[in-house]
This record gives structure tokens, sequence and C-alpha cells, in this order.
């Protein structure tokens, strides 16, 4: 099964716990069905408009758009979901282990830790090849980033 309802690495899909794992095949899977269900409808929607004689005009882009729509606003709520689950379910005894050189404050959106551990890097690390080296050892920032880890890890591997 191909896991696309969320951009984890395989490293950040490999720290966590069963239990995460399980809220993220949950979710994929009900990521899958409503797929498979807008694949469905849009079939129907289509098959009605050939037999009015209606589907070149107009009202077929717009059903498909508001499908569409629909569809994604389900998925969003859904990933988002999963994200708030993923963002507040910190393994306890990880947490007491974190020991990181920025300050680690999981009530912060994942925009604002982007931005505090981009910034320490950046400010301690000159050298691109160092500062990429440097994050991609740092553990404690994939559980902390979230989904913006891959972001993050693009970014300081282009400067590298």
């Amino acid at each position: 099964m191909e896991l696309n309802i969320i951009s984890y690495t395989a490293e950040q899909l490999a720290a966590l716990t069963a239990e995460q794992l399980k809220e993220v095949r949950s979710a994929q899977l009900k990521k899958n069905a409503l797929e498979k269900a807008l694949a469905e409808r849009l079939f129907q929607e289509k098959q009605k408009l050939v037999e009015k004689g209606t589907y070149y005009s107009d009202s077929w882009a717009l059903l498909q758009k508001k499908l569409k729509d629909e569809h994604d606003s389900e998925v969003e709520i859904l990933r988002e979901g999963l994200l708030f689950y993923l963002h507040y379910s910190v393994k306890p005894e990880q947490e007491e282990e974190q020991t990181s050189p920025y300050p680690l404050d999981y009530s912060l959106s994942d925009r604002e830790r982007y931005l505090i551990v981009r910034d320490y890097y950046e400010a301690t690390y000159s050298d691109g090849v160092e500062r990429f080296n440097a994050f991609k050892a740092d553990t404690v920032a994939r559980q902390y980033l979230g989904e913006l880890y891959a972001a993050l890890y693009d970014y300081f591997l282009e400067d590298a």
C-alpha cells in the first residue's frame, strides 16, 4: 500500500509507534476508499449525462469540479486529523530522552517548529555540507518537525 495521505520520510515512519502506524494506515485506507468512491461517482454521473445527451455541455466540467472539491475537502479533513494526532502523540519515553541544541516546544505549530530548527542550523553551520550532515544525524528533528522534516531535509540537501 502506498502511503500518500502524509509526506513522512521512511525514517519518520520507522520511528512511529505501532499505534501511530495503525492510525496512519487507517487514514490511508479511508483516503483510498474516498478516491474509489469519487471515481465511481464520476463514472455514474458521466453515464447519466451521456444518456441525456448533455455530456459535452459545461455541466460535466462543473459537476466534475464540484465532486473533486468535495473529495479534496474530505481528504484534507482526514489528513489534518491524522497530522494533529501525530503532532500530539509523541512517545513519552522519547520525550524524556530527547535532548537537542534548539528548544523543543511541542505546543508550537509545525511551521514555528520548522523555523526554529532551520534558523538553528543556519546560524550554527556556515558550510552547507556540514549543515546537511548535522541535520541528517538529528534524530529528534524527524519526530519534532513532522511532515515538514522532508521539506527541510530537501532545503538543506539543495544547499549542500
